[in-house]
């Protein structure tokens, strides 16, 4: 008879989690599961796992048999205590809530997963996990090699101030106190899956009282200034903000953290600008425009650099220069300038120490369009009769440094360069796959650059001019805790969005609040439904719990240590053995952390076959 594992409740009703174990699913039918859950497969190994330091975690036993509280109308048995959650007006939640979620599976499995509270599609059906976060928990299941039904489920039971400003479709800006209090059902702009900035409809409206939580306020480096600081919003800690390495509560941010900002040009417009600035092209310091200049030979690039920044506004001006100071100006040149832009303000802060320099990121980022742009700037093909084409690239304003992060970029697109006396230098071989490299992206203008034979085999291509979306930037947070300052308000608030859930604010890319009815639950609400939890405990009497998420953890631990200080460790609740890993919902929002998560299982799973070693 094959063991059983479950899943036991979240410690929210107004619902626990277990899982059977069959340790010999089909493995194909597994690699498809871990392949939904975007985990590939690994050899297993031993996972070590050192013993917590800090004391703050409390792992002592709950109150025993004679003397654990519970509801005084419960009995020894589940229909009992069902029938107890189901009426229990103990906490404010029953007054919002459409039903009870007491949760589901098998009432005799071996591990319990105990999540955080119903959300609005558990409290409509009445069952715990059944939105997205729950199709991800049973692929995460069905990787251990579990269905749903063998697995026991449940529960243990965010905001910015008023003058934050949100962006709206149009490019203007709101205060979302008064974007909630009036209902707007407009567009704000939003971040989507792809980095791109985009228009999304607002679909839910809330404003909750401060409580105990933390104040933060958060802008980043490159931020507008206003008076004595930049422009920037005011925010609880628990507040989650889009960053390079996915959603992170503002109070977990840390110094060198990069959010997303908001702002943002074309894709098109992206490569034009940083071309041009590792080329001739600079960005002023105190009005963040982007100018260059070009001799009048160059004049038909320098306008079709301009036309491709159409966004920026450019505007260009064509006037004679001396070759040398004194000299009779005779030398005819075109300057282009666009007006400033947040995004170019962002890009001189990477560019610019205070003197131009190139960004540690172009190493990963420099594309065949951006070199195409730096080599007809800055670059030209030597061509000797009798001799093969050699190219190079002047680059005197850089350092020894930022040469070898621009040698390290070239070499990532397959072109290999020599450093020699603040140039780059190509061989024969690599002049040749630099000119193939960046050919389509030379106009009939600059093709005389080109490896003569490269030039004409393969054609300039207008079509790899398209603008594209707009890409969102990232800047260095900025953050400070301001919770102990003055002050009158104690409202905060928050939107919905519909499909991406985030939206742009004058300090960075937030994500929506949990609804009230999707909230964190709060202290009194978890002791209220704590006894049907501890009585679903008694009943199933698993091998093992795992909780699923932070405020699970805590809840369950009486803890305040983060999640990352949990996860690994060898803890406990009631006696059995509990692991700590990630939510489902958050690793919607995060799928960098599904190997971890997925580690954290594997362990629970070792865990699970040691109980049962005799």
């Amino acid at each position: 008879m094959p063991s059983t594992r479950s899943t036991g409740p979240e410690i929210g009703f107004c619902a626990p989690i277990q899982y059977p174990v069959r340790m010999h699913a089909d493995d194909n039918l597994r690699r498809h599961y871990l392949d939904a859950m975007g985990i590939p497969v690994w050899e297993r190994r031993a996972l070590s796992v050192a013993p917590i330091a800090d004391a703050t975690v409390r792992k002592t036993a709950a109150p025993t048999a004679a003397v654990m509280p519970r509801p005084a109308e419960t009995s020894p048995d589940w229909a009992a205590l069902e029938e107890a959650v189901r009426s229990c007006t103990k906490c404010a939640l029953h007054s919002t809530r459409t039903q009870t979620v007491f949760g589901v599976g098998n009432r005799k499995a071996q591990w319990m997963f105990v999540g955080e509270a119903p959300g609005a599609d558990e409290d409509r059906q009445g069952e715990p996990f059944v939105g997205a976060a729950g199709k991800l928990l049973n692929a995460m299941l069905a990787a251990l090699g579990l269905k749903r039904e063998e697995v026991f489920i449940a529960n243990v039971l965010k905001c910015l101030r008023y003058n934050a400003q949100v962006q709206l479709a149009d490019g203007s800006w709101e205060r979302i106190g008064r974007l909630v209090r009036s209902r707007y059902e407009g567009m704000v702009m939003s971040v989507d899956s792809e980095g791109r900035l985009v228009p999304r409809r607002v679909t839910g409206w809330h404003e909750s009282p401060l409580g105990g939580r933390r104040v933060y306020r958060l802008t980043y480096r490159s931020a507008k200034k206003a008076g004595n600081g930049r422009v920037s919003i005011q925010l609880t800690g628990d507040h989650e903000v889009l960053t390079e390495r996915g959603y992170v509560p503002v109070e977990s941010l840390t110094q060198g953290d990069r959010i997303a900002t908001g702002q943002g040009i074309s894709v098109l417009a992206r490569d034009v600008v940083i071309g041009t600035l590792l080329g001739d092209g600079t960005i002023d310091a105190d009005s963040s425009h982007l100018s260059f200049s070009h001799s009048h030979r160059q004049r038909d690039y320098a306008l079709f650099k301009a036309a491709l920044l159409k966004e920026l506004e450019p505007q260009y001006d064509e006037f004679a220069v001396a070759a040398r100071s004194g000299e009779e100006k005779q030398h005819m040149t075109v300057q282009v300038r666009t007006v400033a832009h947040r995004a170019l303000r962002i890009h001189r802060r990477d560019f610019y120490s205070p003197k131009k320099r190139v960004p540690a990121w172009i190493a990963a980022t420099l594309n065949e369009r951006m070199l195409a742009f730096w080599f007809m700037d800055d670059g030209y093909t030597r061509i000797r009769p009798g001799r093969q084409p050699l190219s190079e690239i002047a680059t005197c304003c850089f350092t020894e440094a930022d040469l070898h992060i621009l040698a390290e970029s070239l070499l990532r697109l397959g072109i290999r360069a020599t450093i020699r006396r603040l140039r780059l230098h190509f061989d024969t071989a690599s002049t040749k796959a630099l000119s193939e490299r960046i050919a389509p992206y030379v106009p009939p203008s600059m093709r005389y650059k080109l490896h003569p034979e490269v030039a004409a085999r393969i054609p300039f291509d207008p079509e790899q001019f398209q603008a594209g979306s707009v890409a969102v930037l990232y800047d260095e947070v900025e953050i400070e805790d301001i919770t102990d300052q003055p002050r009158t308000d104690a409202t905060f608030f928050c939107i919905d969005v519909e499909e991406t859930h985030n939206f742009v604010t004058a300090g960075g890319v937030v994500h929506n609040c949990r609804p009230p009815n999707n909230r964190d639950p709060q202290a009194d609400e978890v002791e209220q439904c704590e006894p049907y939890l501890i009585r679903q405990i008694e009943l199933i009497q698993p091998k093992l719990i795992v909780a699923l998420g932070r405020h699970a953890a805590h809840s369950l631990l009486k803890t305040d240590l983060a999640l990352a200080r949990l996860r690994g460790q060898p803890l406990s609740y009631q006696n059995i053995p509990l692991v700590v890993t990630y939510h489902p919902a958050y690793l919607l929002r995060t799928p960098s952390d599904k190997r971890k998560a997925w580690e954290d299982l594997r362990r629970a799973r070792s865990i699970i076959a040691e109980t049962a070693t005799p």
